[in-house]
């Protein structure tokens, strides 16, 4: 039975962790998932396909991150800034990102801030955070096994935000609004009856995601079908 030296096992396993090292920040690079310190979000792109990002719109103090600030709540009569029933956000993707009801609050994709505060996002293109009450405890919540983005960025343009709540138009061909397109009058559709499911209104099959797009009415509207756009951008919360 032969014999190795110690000398030439360290060189070995010290070669192996090299390696192991280079490979693992050569797949980092080439897929761009490498976090950017210097803002409060994390990238992670798919090779061309959809990009992904991670937002972290609040820091570990609970004041707001990077190139986010904080805003006051919307001056809409039907808003409020006391919530309750907090649980986790459904565009959550790590611990203790919360939702909480009402849904006029606007308080689905919310980080802890001061005792008995949270800081909510509305959309990642304004940066604006607006501060809503609790009352204590706050739950410690998981991210939901299937998170859906909470927006998104379509080929052409188009911005589009996950639904909470309220009352919204419809269709006579069963296709209901998942998310709303304000600036342009749209709507990202799903079959009521997938809604009701909790199935995606986004086909993530491909490295490109894409969404049907269409025009909401009165309930029974015959409005023109849908068109088929693809996902540029899609983001989602963390912590």
């Amino acid at each position: 039975m032969g014999w190795r030296s110690p000398g030439r096992i360290i060189i070995a396993v010290v070669a192996l962790v090299v390696l192991v090292v280079g490979m693992a920040t050569w797949l980092l690079i080439r897929f761009d998932l490498m976090p950017d310190t210097n803002a409060g979000s994390m990238h992670a792109t798919a090779a061309n396909g959809t990009q992904v990002v991670v937002v972290i719109a609040v820091d570990a103090t609970g004041q707001p991150a990077s190139d986010f600030r904080q805003v006051p709540a919307a001056p809409d009569a039907g808003s409020v800034a006391e919530v309750s029933g907090c649980a986790a956000s459904p565009a959550a993707v790590a611990d203790d990102v919360y939702y909480c009801a009402p849904n006029a609050a606007g308080a689905d994709v919310c980080w802890r801030s001061t005792p008995g505060s949270l800081l909510c996002l509305h959309d990642p293109w304004d940066k604006g955070l607006h501060r809503v009450s609790y009352t204590p405890p706050l739950p410690h919540v998981k991210p939901p096994a299937a998170p859906e983005p909470f927006a998104l960025l379509l080929d052409d343009g188009t911005q589009c935000r996950l639904r909470n709540g309220g009352a919204w138009g419809g269709r006579d061909d069963g296709l209901v609004g998942a998310y709303g397109c304000p600036n342009a009058n749209l709507a990202v559709l799903v079959p009521q009856h997938r809604q009701r499911d909790d199935a995606s209104p986004i086909d993530r099959s491909q490295p490109t995601w894409t969404v049907r797009i269409g025009s909401l009415g009165a309930a029974d509207s015959h409005l023109p079908p849908p068109q088929t756009h693809s996902v540029k951008t899609a983001w989602f919360a963390g912590s």
